[in-house]
């Protein structure tokens, strides 16, 4: 017995040998995968870079557009606005009609609401210049130098009038700084010229827009007009951008307008330096954007990829050997043992416990399962005494539904009695209190009911009210058909018709009562209307009533509106919920906003 059992011993550590130098062969396949992985990485990574820049590009493009458009319509319209026009054309002298421009300029801008840092300026058929917000002489002649300059300005009243300009220069606030965008349009009236309008956008605007593209600080941004020239650039360029730079830039434009394309990437090298070039035309415009990313950027993630793989190849091999063999002296031989102890247990011996030091998830797993034997035992008491507990409340719930039928059918019996007693009165206020025990009893675990039944069963509570109170309750009900079978909470109209009867139709209420009950669906939602011709509600409690609050000692009423509010907002979010209108001895109008069902929705948490 001694030698088999040496010779199995023998067989399983050659059988965990083999193990091993399988592992190291599985190992070593990945480890030889991970030149390709890291290959294939990097130019994943690079073209998604590429991806992330274009679309960085197409989005800001879009936006400029969007600006561009934005002060396009802002320009059309001003030129044209009547009021504008009229003090144009005032004759009473150049001081009252410079403060009447500049007046409508004012009024039409804040009335446009341009969210963007614009000065709007007007040169008259009598060469004044009106501005808003204002300018100072120096201002005035820079705009003038500026303006004048545009190779258009000299034969403007011959052009289109319904043409917009589109320039940049300057700015004349201080023509050091960076560029502007002008946007020029004549203003006409009768084919008559009566003036220019400019309007200058800073070019800081655009600039920042600009650095939004970026990916990095060394990653310069520019748009470039269809004479390519550099129009704008983002507010800081890399140090290592200097004026030969810049002035090698016409020959990028020139390349990039001879491939005759709206969008694309090319290289270049610049200044000694090689860059990445991904360009796009900006729509309804003859600017392009052009991003140069230098091509470690690109790199950058790519080479961190290699590090790290060529890293991990050589710790795997390094510490395959020693992990290896830990797993076998602390591993392998004490889970060998463990399963010769379930072994016998499973023959019906009870195992001694077996005593390791090592690792402690070994150690908890050997004093586990002793203590998961005993569970086992336990458990199997737990479940019998389970079983019998879930007969015993099984037999209780069928005793608990007993008791409703025993209440519907003694009311069905008081019923009859007042019927054979020649008493209708008493008959129909039981039959109504028979219908609302029906409906409050039947279907315990269901929330909603149809907006049909809720209603059904308000008015088995109104014909119950009347009968008690010997007063006749007109209720009018308008409901579109595809509401009535809407899902509502259970319970949800016959509180508030409660409050109308017991409080609006209180003895001091000398009308005829009256009730409306609208349902209707609006927008996806479903709006339910109650409105009485009761004493309505004081104004100073009317903004309580939907407030939570506990109910006073003795206090009656008033809470059924707030803990509607709470069961609508916990249910269906704050979207939905009451709204209360009232005027003293006129009215009160509840209206109920839920949403539009047909089938109950299940909460988080529940199966649907």
């Amino acid at each position: 017995m001694k030698w088999r059992s040496g010779w199995a011993s023998s067989f399983s550590s050659w059988k965990l040998l083999m193990f091993v130098l399988v592992s190291l062969m599985v190992l070593m396949s990945i480890s030889s995968q991970g030149y390709i992985v890291g290959k294939q990485s990097t130019k994943t990574i690079e073209g998604q870079y590429s991806q992330m820049i274009a679309e960085n590009i197409d989005s800001l493009s879009v936006n400029l557009s969007n600006y561009l458009n934005y002060i396009d319509d802002f320009a059309r319209t001003l030129s044209n606005h009547p009021d504008l026009i009229g003090a144009l054309e005032r004759e009473d002298g150049g001081a009252d009609r410079k403060q009447a421009v500049e007046g409508e300029l004012r009024k039409f801008s804040e009335y446009y609401h341009l969210r963007l840092p614009v000065h709007i300026q007007v040169f008259s058929a009598r060469e004044e210049v009106y501005a808003y917000p204002a300018v100072n002489a120096p201002e005035e002649r820079n705009l003038t130098t500026a303006v004048s300059a545009f190779p258009w300005f000299g034969n403007r009243v011959a052009l289109d009038n319904d043409f917009l300009h589109w320039n940049v220069a300057g700015d004349f606030h201080d023509p050091s700084s960076s560029n502007a965008l002008y946007v020029s349009k004549n203003i006409t009236r009768n084919n008559r010229s009566l003036g220019l309008l400019v309007i200058e956008l800073n070019g800081s605007q655009i600039e920042r827009m600009l650095n939004r593209a970026q990916i990095d600080e060394n990653n310069p941004v520019f748009i470039f007009s269809g004479e390519l020239t550099t129009l704008f650039h983002n507010e800081q360029l890399p140090p290592s951008f200097g004026d030969d730079a810049e002035a090698a830039l016409d020959g990028v434009y020139r390349s990039i307008k001879a491939r005759n394309k709206d969008e694309g990437a090319l290289d270049v090298r610049l200044s000694g330096s090689d860059y990445r070039l991904i360009y796009k035309q900006i729509a309804a415009t003859p600017w392009t954007m052009v991003s140069l990313i230098p091509p470690y950027l690109l790199h950058a993630d790519s080479v961190s990829i290699w590090r790290i793989t060529a890293l991990t190849m050589g710790i795997s091999v390094l510490f395959v050997a020693l992990f290896f063999g830990i797993l076998y002296a602390k591993v392998t031989m004490p889970v060998r043992r463990l399963s010769r102890m379930v072994r016998q247990y499973r023959e019906g011996r009870m195992p001694e416990p077996y005593a390791y030091k090592g690792f402690r998830e070994i150690e908890t797993l050997s004093e586990g399962i002793f203590q998961f034997l005993g569970e086992i035992r336990e458990q199997f008491h737990t479940i019998k005494r389970g079983e019998g507990e879930k007969r015993r409340l099984e037999l209780q719930r069928l005793q608990e539904q007993m008791r409703p039928h025993f209440w519907h059918n003694s009311l069905n019996t008081l019923r009859f009695m007042a019927v054979l007693h020649g008493d209708p009165t008493m008959a129909e206020a039981i039959l109504s209190l028979t219908k609302m025990l029906d409906y409050t009893l039947r279907n315990t675990d269901v929330r909603y009911s149809t907006l049909e039944e809720e209603t059904a069963y308000a008015m088995s509570f109104v014909r119950f009210q009347e009968i008690r109170s010997m007063k006749q309750i007109r209720v009018e009900l308008e409901l579109d058909e595809p509401a009535r079978q809407a899902l509502v909470p259970k319970f949800t109209i016959q509180p508030i018709l409660e409050n109308a009867i017991v409080h609006g139709f209180a003895p001091a209420f000398q009308g005829e009562p009256l009730v409306r009950i609208k349902a209707q669906l609006a927008e996806g939602s479903l709006v339910i209307a109650l409105e009485d011709n009761g004493r309505g509600i004081d104004p100073h409690r009317l903004g309580q009533l939907l407030q939570p609050r506990r109910r006073p000692s003795g206090a009656s009423g008033g809470l059924s509106l707030s803990n509607l509010q709470q069961r609508f907002k916990l249910e269906y979010g704050e979207l939905y919920g009451i709204t209360v209108e009232s005027r003293p001895n006129a009215y009160t109008r509840v209206k109920m906003t839920l949403p539009y069902q047909l089938e109950p929705q299940p909460k988080e948490g529940e199966a649907p």
